[in-house]
């Protein structure tokens, strides 16, 4: 019920479902045409301020705040395990006759097979979503032995299907295997979500953020200019920081 809610929300409050909305709304409900225009006029304003790099850069200084480990961290080796999040899986590709790894959870992977390379740590696989009798935790287990031939153990937990979850069932399994201290391996702009929802159940973690969108920007014309990856990074940032939000309120 909560991921149709959620879904609903994003149609309604984020881009582009919001551009629609208020459209409906300005032909359905609006009848003074003064009104009218300068609804039609924040609009535009708004498709404007969504659509470019610029509100992107700000978008994901907010959320990607957690620095990328350094080399000494990784030459420590101060963690037991190597923890990471599940970013979506698809249901069915030609390709592979079968379910595939969301795009998200393939970067989360890739950077989480390099990392395990340099530590020679076990890995821990999260997620629980399903498709077509395979879970995403499953599946990037898979993916982790046969495309990146890790042959380290590898946990699978597979049954949470959210960040909060990921954090409790994955705390369960280090538990039983007495592992206590783990590198979080997340996308920068979701590692404030997943740090809050796991420093309630094991706080000895060190976050391994990766993915990051938000460098440095000189302000040319190009970064004004509106363009659709834009407005699906801005989408990205914000369905991230109304996410944060909803845990610190529901969790």
């Amino acid at each position: 019920m909560t991921v149709y809610l959620t879904r609903l929300f994003e149609l309604f409050f984020l881009p582009p479902g919001i551009f629609i909305v208020l459209m409906l709304m300005s032909i359905l409900l609006i009848k003074n045409l003064k009104l009218l225009k300068s609804l039609i006029l924040l609009q535009i304003l708004l498709m404007y301020v969504l659509t470019i790099p610029v509100t992107s850069h700000h978008l994901f200084a907010l959320l990607e705040t957690v620095p990328a480990l350094t080399v000494e961290q990784i030459k420590d080796r101060q963690a037991d395990v190597i923890v990471v999040l599940a970013g979506g899986i698809k249901p069915y590709k030609k390709e592979y006759h079968g379910p595939d790894i969301g795009h998200f959870t393939q970067l989360r992977l890739r950077y989480a097979a390099w990392l395990q390379k340099q530590t020679h740590l076990p890995l821990l696989v999260t997620g629980g979503i399903e498709k077509e009798g395979i879970t995403e935790a499953e599946l990037m287990q898979q993916v982790l032995q046969n495309e990146y031939a890790i042959s380290d153990t590898i946990l699978v937990e597979k049954n949470s299907l959210n960040t909060y979850e990921n954090s409790l069932f994955s705390s369960t399994i280090m538990a039983e295997h007495q592992l206590q201290n783990y590198y979080l391996v997340t996308s920068a702009f979701h590692m404030p979500r997943a740090i809050m929802a796991f420093k309630e159940h094991n706080n000895n973690m060190i976050p391994a953020p990766m993915g990051f969108y938000h460098n440095s920007m000189d302000y040319l014309p190009g970064d004004f200019l509106p363009n659709s990856k834009s407005m699906w990074q801005n989408y990205l940032a914000l369905h991230e920081i109304i996410g944060f939000y909803w845990y610190k309120i529901r969790y």
